[in-house]
């Protein structure tokens, strides 16, 4: 075979490698370019659903704070309306007075069920604190709506001016009276019976309750209750009240905090 044969055979032997290779490389470029697009595709489909899953997140989250601010509002409305019930409980009828504080102690533990289940420890601590609180409102309720008043009333009957110093005998009973309600958890068993009857006699005196409110006051003087400074107060103070009060405002705090897209608000009784 002569140079000039195999110069012509050369070509047409490496016509086929070199088509295949080209092939295969057009073929791969093709995969790769289809590989990539998929790749792109996949990514932004990833992040679109990652975006998606942002927005239903945030979309709950509103959503959870929507429900917990109204359950919040609701354990607020029922506090207020038990508070606003012991307040005005001297003025309902006697045999009403024990199932208006029934239903409203019911409404606020409803209302505090509902909102237990959606709370975070750092609000569903203050307000089961509140709930305690109120708890311990409705059991001394009546007891507070025979004692408070009758503070109340016989400060009303003190002398205008110097009140220990009055000579009037209704202005003097009521202050006398009323420094014996005052100093009565304070007095030993025996000092209390011993004084028993001063305590009717200057009770009726000052003319400032009816008889069968100090027929009431006088069998709670019998029992003398754990809690009777509280339930008295002072001039102007309401121990029971306040507390009630505090833990309100602690727990309408962390309300606003829990849901911070939303004002939670909540006027005290």
């Amino acid at each position: 075979m002569t140079v000039a044969d195999l110069g012509a055979v050369v070509p047409a032997v490496l016509a086929l490698p070199i088509g295949f290779v080209a092939a295969w490389w057009t073929r791969r470029s093709g995969e790769r370019a289809a590989d990539a697009a998929l790749s792109a595709g996949r990514s932004q489909a990833g992040a679109a659903i990652a975006a998606v899953h942002v927005q239903v997140r945030s979309e709950q989250e509103f959503r959870r704070q929507d429900v917990l601010a109204e359950a919040s509002f609701a354990f607020l409305r029922a506090a207020d309306a038990l508070v606003a019930t012991v307040r005005r409980l001297s003025s309902v009828d006697l045999d009403q007075r024990g199932a208006q504080l029934t239903e409203h102690g019911r409404a606020m533990e409803s209302a505090f069920g509902a909102l237990e289940v959606l709370a975070s420890p750092e609000l569903s601590s203050p307000a089961e604190q509140l709930l305690d609180r109120c708890r311990s409102l409705e059991r001394l309720a009546l007891d507070r709506a025979v004692l408070r008043p009758a503070v109340e009333a016989l400060e009303c009957g003190w002398c205008d001016d110097d009140t220990e110093d009055c000579d009037h005998p209704q202005h003097g009973a009521a202050w006398v009276a009323w420094c014996l309600l005052q100093e009565w958890p304070d007095k030993r068993f025996e000092e209390r019976r011993g004084e028993r009857d001063l305590l009717e006699f200057c009770l009726l005196e000052s003319e400032c309750l009816s008889g069968d409110e100090v027929v009431r006051v006088l069998a709670l003087a019998d029992r003398c209750p754990p809690s009777w400074s509280a339930m008295a107060g002072g001039l102007t103070r309401d121990p029971l009240i306040e507390r009630v009060t505090s833990l309100r405002a602690e727990f309408l705090e962390a309300a606003r905090s829990a849901c911070s897209h939303l004002s939670v608000t909540g006027r005290a009784a």
